[in-house]
């Protein structure tokens, strides 16, 4: 009578048990039950029982996880003409929590059922990381390199190829956060086609600009 046991879990008694029945509560009787002889099977119910009760456990931590992560967006700030990310501790915590989770779960013997979903997740959260890693690399050197460029009239005569160079990270860089600013969810922002490939790209360009 557990609320964990599901259909598979019925099935499952009824294959190990060799019995069928009805799962309908007006024709389940308790008269039924007892000429089904099932009390044979005590031991093996019982494991039938605590699996659905395991998996019940990995299912209510999969939806947190879920719940979590729909709801969880960048902080932005906007900056003259542009916008930027606020520092992202807490998304840090939050990412690290659900990644020790989700390994606990992939680890669990009752998780067979959910490995798709736990799969799927270390894979988007990974992703997540290393997106939010590059990410705030290519902001931190951007801010830099502003405030040498822009508006430096002397620095952009003596370097004109660098500041041309500049000024197209610039824009591309401003294109991202002006995108992420209408849509800030941390998976949804990190998931954008190409993102981490041309975060990567503007950190290389960015790292060549410094250097000259």
């Amino acid at each position: 009578k557990n609320d964990a046991m599901k259909e598979r879990h019925w099935h499952k008694l009824m294959e190990m048990t060799g019995t069928k029945f009805d799962m309908n509560p007006k024709r389940f009787t308790l008269g039924n039950l007892l000429t089904m002889d099932l009390s044979r099977f005590v031991d093996q119910i019982g494991e039938i029982v605590t699996e659905a009760m395991q998996e019940l456990k990995i299912e209510t931590e999969l939806k947190k996880v879920d719940d979590i992560w729909k709801n969880m967006s960048f902080s932005i700030v906007k900056a003259g003409n542009s916008y930027l990310l606020r520092a992202a501790d807490d998304i840090q915590l939050e990412l690290e929590d659900s990644q020790l989770n989700l390994q606990t779960m992939g680890g669990s013997r009752f998780a067979r059922e959910y490995l798709d979903v736990i799969r799927g997740w270390d894979k988007k959260l990974n992703h997540v990381s290393e997106v939010m890693e590059v990410w705030f690399k290519v902001q931190s050197r951007w801010r830099y390199l502003e405030s040498i460029f822009i508006g430096a009239e002397d620095i952009r005569q003596q370097l004109p190829e660098e500041a041309k160079k500049f000024d197209a990270v610039d824009k591309a860089f401003k294109d991202i956060m002006n995108t992420t600013s209408k849509a800030p969810n941390v998976v949804t922002a990190c998931h954008v086609d190409k993102r981490l490939e041309m975060l990567e790209s503007l950190l290389d360009r960015l790292d060549k600009c410094q250097k000259s």
